[in-house]
This record gives C-alpha cells, sequence and structure tokens, in this order.
C-alpha cells in the first residue's frame, strides 16, 4: 500500500502526462516544446514518486540523471528501463526550457508510447499497482460505492473492462442515480402521509405516481428519472465536474436495483459495451468515476458543521396536534399517534404571533412521517 503522498504524485504525473498528448500530436514548434515540458515533468513526479517508496534519497539539487542510479541501487537486481530514452526526453525539456530551442518532430515520434510503458512496467514491478488504475479509491468514502469501485478496479486489472463500467456505473448508482428511482410509487399503498412526498428524494414531482410509471416505463432502467437541472446543482454544489460525471452516465450502461441487496438489471447496450476501444473507455470511466467521489468527499470533508445527535421530548400526553407553522391558530395537519410519548426534534422557536414556545418534530414511526410543530405547552418539563 502507497501513502497518500506518494499516491498523490502518482496521480499528478498521470495527469501531465495526459495533459501532454495533445500537444505531442501536433506540428507546431510551440505545442510541440509544451509536450515536451509536461511529459518530462510527468517521468520527474513518477520518480520522485518511486524514490519515496523505496527511500532512494532523491534531493531536490540531484541532477536527473541520478535518479535512475539511485532507485536502482535500492531496487537491484532489477533495473528502471528506458534510461538512454528519458535522459534524451530530458535534454530536449532543458533545450526547450532553458535555451528556447523547439524539439524537431522527429525527436518527439515515440516519446509519448515509451513514457507510457515506462510508467506501466515500474508501477507494476516497484510499487505492485496497475499505472491505469492507480487512484485516490482509498479516500473515498467508506461504503458500498467505495466496494463497487473496488469491484471495478479488480475487474480492470483482470481486463474485464465490461464489468469495470458496469461497476463504475452501479456505483454512480448507489451514490446518485438511486435518489432519482421512482420504482417505489408502482405500490403507493406502500406509502403514508408526507412520507409519500418524501419518497424518492429528488426524482421530479411529475414522475412520482403510478399513472406516470404505466404510460411511461417501459424496463427497468427506466425507473431512474433524472431532474437535470437538480443533478446540475448538486453535482456543483458537491464539487464533482458536471462534464466528467455526463460522459460517465454516456460511456456506462443504464442499470437498476430496487432495493439493496436485490439483483442488478442491466440494460446491455450494445454501443455501450462495444468491445472496439473498450479499455480505454473503462481507465476513462474508472479514472473519472474515483475523482468525482473523492471531489465530493474532500469538500464535504472540508465542510463544518455541528456533530449530529438525535434530540427528543416527551409529551404529557397522548395525541397532541402537530402543527403547520409554530402558532396554534394554524392548520393542524396530524395527531400524534396513541401510544406515542416521545417525539425526535430539530429545534425550538418562538411562535409566529410572539406568543408562547414551539418544538418542530420530524420522525418516522412505524411508517408514518410525523412533521410539524408541537406547543411547548404539551411537553414535559
Amino acid at each position: 500500500m502507497v501513502n497518500r503522498s506518494i499516491l498523490h504524485k502518482l496521480l499528478l504525473a498521470r495527469r501531465l502526462y495526459e495533459l501532454s498528448r495533445e500537444n505531442l500530436n501536433s506540428t507546431n514548434d510551440l505545442s510541440l516544446g509544451i509536450g515536451v515540458n509536461l511529459l518530462q515533468d510527468a517521468v520527474e513526479a513518477f520518480l520522485l514518486a518511486v524514490s519515496e517508496h523505496v527511500n532512494a534519497g532523491i534531493k531536490s539539487n540531484t541532477a536527473f540523471d541520478n535518479y535512475f542510479d539511485l532507485i536502482n541501487g535500492k531496487i537491484s537486481p532489477k533495473e528502471l528501463p528506458f534510461r538512454a530514452r528519458l535522459v534524451a526526453l530530458n535534454k530536449l525539456r532543458v533545450n526547450s526550457k532553458h535555451y528556447g530551442l523547439a524539439p524537431a518532430k522527429s525527436e518527439t515520434e515515440g516519446l509519448f508510447l515509451t513514457v507510457r510503458e515506462f510508467f506501466e512496467e515500474v508501477t507494476k514491478s516497484v510499487l505492485g499497482l496497475t499505472f491505469a488504475t492507480v487512484s485516490l479509491i482509498e479516500l473515498v468514502q467508506d461504503g458500498e460505492s467505495k466496494e463497487l469501485l473496488r469491484e471495478a478496479e479488480a475487474a480492470f486489472q483482470a481486463g474485464n473492462f465490461e464489468k469495470c463500467l458496469v461497476d463504475c456505473r452501479k456505483a454512480i448508482f448507489v451514490r446518485i442515480e438511486s435518489h432519482y428511482d421512482i420504482s417505489r410509487f408502482a405500490h403507493e399503498e406502500e406509502l403514508k402521509g408526507l412520507a409519500l412526498l418524501l419518497s424518492g428524494d429528488k426524482a421530479p414531482f411529475f414522475a412520482r405516481n403510478k399513472d406516470y410509471i404505466e404510460k411511461n416505463i417501459l424496463n427497468p432502467t427506466d425507473y431512474v428519472v433524472l431532474d437535470y437541472k437538480t443533478v446540475e446543482l448538486d453535482l456543483l454544489t458537491s464539487g464533482m465536474d458536471t462534464i466528467s460525471f455526463w460522459n460517465v452516465l454516456r460511456l456506462t450502461p443504464e442499470l437498476h436495483r430496487r432495493k439493496a441487496g436485490e439483483k442488478w438489471v442491466i440494460k446491455h447496450e450494445f454501443r455501450v459495451l462495444e468491445k472496439d476501444g473498450i479499455k480505454d473507455r473503462a481507465e476513462y470511466v474508472l479514472d473519472t468515476t474515483v475523482n468525482l467521489f473523492v471531489a465530493a468527499d474532500q469538500k464535504l470533508a472540508a465542510t463544518k458543521s455541528p456533530e449530529y445527535r438525535r434530540y427528543y421530548v416527551t409529551l404529557r400526553k397522548e395525541e397532541v396536534p402537530v402543527y403547520r407553522k409554530a402558532d396554534t391558530g394554524s392548520e393542524v395537519v396530524q395527531t400524534t399517534p396513541k401510544g406515542v410519548k416521545t417525539l425526535y426534534v430539530d429545534f425550538r422557536v418562538a411562535g409566529l404571533s410572539g406568543e408562547g414556545i414551539f418544538w418542530h418534530v420530524l420522525q418516522f414511526d412505524e411508517g408514518l412521517l410525523i412533521s410539524g410543530y408541537i406547543s411547548e405547552d404539551v411537553v414535559s418539563d
């Protein structure tokens, strides 16, 4: 297992490597110079990660040529491959960066592929990882979606790219799409009171009924009805990149699961699961999905809020009125069930008229949602 510092260096290397691609494909002198600089920076970040892993002791003033000697001394009898080609890349970078000399197209031919092979071989032989799947999975919050990403990573390493795509979409479903699942509305009699409105979480209200389901749900994957404005807002708020999210959805097959533990239904979309190019698509989807979740989790971790606790009050009697507003003159939306004398509350506030104190109640009791305000007069001291 590599630590976070090494992981970030590897991810930086991969990002710089990808950024160099477009410039190295150009015939423009300036673009080739940019591409060489980015590619060399990627190699250097990668070697620093390897050095840290094997404790090679590379310093800030260590010459690039010596990186290989120091690391080779720690991994002997193994040796880092492609030394001559990578030293030549460094010279192109020095000429471009320090002397303003643009590399010739013939000098950059094959460099991108060489670096890729270097990354893949060394990551496997020295770090015990697969470069394509080096990710921040360990930084994703624990839960089912994290386990699904681990399964996707294992599938990619095993060459099962179709499963990798499916598992990534499952992780997206668990974390995001399940909030737009309207399958429970096929059995509205299972829901009571305000629970009917709150169930389905974020699905559009027009889709939360049997009539819509009867007319529009043609196969199980249709039960996911996205509200695109809500999705976009949630992505932006959580720190996820919207373009990346929609790319993942387009590159993975639709699926559905009504409840945790039940069997998944996969729509085998032939175009999405086409074998031609599936490895590249799976690599992109795995990397992107992980980074989407990590971005959201890091933003959430940086958000400060009070520790979550449940607070409750004890009632003086049973069957007390629950008001829509903090006012005894407002509509009574419910009466607490017989036998219930403890209610969960989340805040207390003065009445709308300026008289009395009211407690806000929000709890489920045997499938019945109790939501509204109760007067302090019915609460025990």
